[in-house]
């Protein structure tokens, strides 16, 4: 029996986190059950059977409320074709559960190719205002990343990300767009429509379906964008905001971070150099193909292929 539902209202409850989730998944899978069996049991039934804590008992009678509306909403994603990838589920990106253990989002919604999100990808991320120059290497560096079967991972803002997505689909490579919003309030922006495969795109978001935009969820998007990489290219950033603090994420997750040097820093790579002194990101330099200076990414390449593997 699909349990889905049943995850969702539970994950509705309030103060039900990834903790306490987890400690349920791993209850009623020691017991061989499903926590579909759990729900229409009593607390006291509840209690005798397993050693939960009152809170947890407590959360199945509210779950039990809500449990016509969790199978709406999933009934609704299914018609929308979005998945609910929950942290048990085998396509639930491994690199989170590693990095970020009780922090990671217990479920995201997922649309598109959903078994991308455990593929071997590296972030390549930049400024929305993201300069002409900039816009080139994200290109090209996408480009070189899925020549070598890396996915490019990023947040489908206009700029960099969006040169960096497009690049991939176009250069034949799978990539994964991380949202600032719900999946429901998700559209293709028009500088990919012409260039999809849905085999090789997956859109994923952790936020509620129909959440809107915001500057903490794209701060918290950023840093998930990060934890799912296996290294992270901040092409062009400002000394503050949303690429910035995906710097130091990267950083203090511990992931090969690195960032393009110019010789003549636009505005908005302003941060740049701040990342490389205080995050210690390694520099991204141009080298000349034919009669283009293309970024050199051997060594982010090599970083992916055969750094630590998680």
């Amino acid at each position: 029996m699909n349990s889905t539902k049943h995850w969702l209202a539970l994950h509705r409850v309030q103060g039900i986190g990834i903790a306490a989730l987890k400690e349920i998944y791993d209850s009623v899978s020691s017991a061989g059950l499903s926590v579909s069996d759990l729900f229409g049991l009593t607390e006291g039934e509840i209690r005798h059977e397993f050693h939960f804590s009152d809170k947890i008992i407590h959360a199945f009678g509210e779950a039990e409320k809500n449990l016509s509306h969790a199978e709406g909403e999933y009934l609704e994603l299914m018609d929308s074709e979005v998945s609910v990838v929950f942290f048990f589920s085998p396509l639930y990106p491994s690199r989170l559960s590693s990095r970020l253990g009780n922090a990671a989002p217990p479920l995201l919604y997922c649309q598109g190719n959903c078994s991308l999100l455990n593929m071997s990808g590296a972030a390549v991320l930049g400024d929305s205002n993201v300069s002409s120059r900039g816009e080139f290497i994200s290109y090209m560096a996408a480009r070189e990343l899925v020549s070598h079967d890396i996915a490019v991972i990023s947040g489908l803002a206009m700029g960099a990300d969006m040169a960096a997505h497009r690049a991939a689909m176009e250069a034949g490579g799978s990539t994964i767009a991380w949202l600032p919003l719900g999946i429901k309030q998700f559209t293709l922006p028009e500088q990919l429509k012409a260039v999809l495969d849905p085999a090789r795109f997956a859109a994923v978001s952790h936020l509620k379906p129909y959440d809107h935009a915001n500057k903490f969820n794209a701060f918290s998007r950023n840093r998930l964008v990060c934890a799912s990489s296996m290294a992270v290219f901040i092409v062009e950033s400002p000394d503050e905001g949303g690429i910035f603090e995906a710097a130091k994420s990267a950083h203090k997750l511990d992931i090969p971070l690195y960032t393009a040097e110019y010789s003549d820093y636009p505005a908005s790579a302003s941060g740049n150099r701040r990342i490389m002194e205080e995050f210690k990101a390694k520099a991204i330099r141009g080298k000349k193909v034919d009669n283009l200076t293309m970024p050199n990414m051997d060594r982010f390449i090599a970083d992916v292929k055969f750094g630590q593997q998680i």
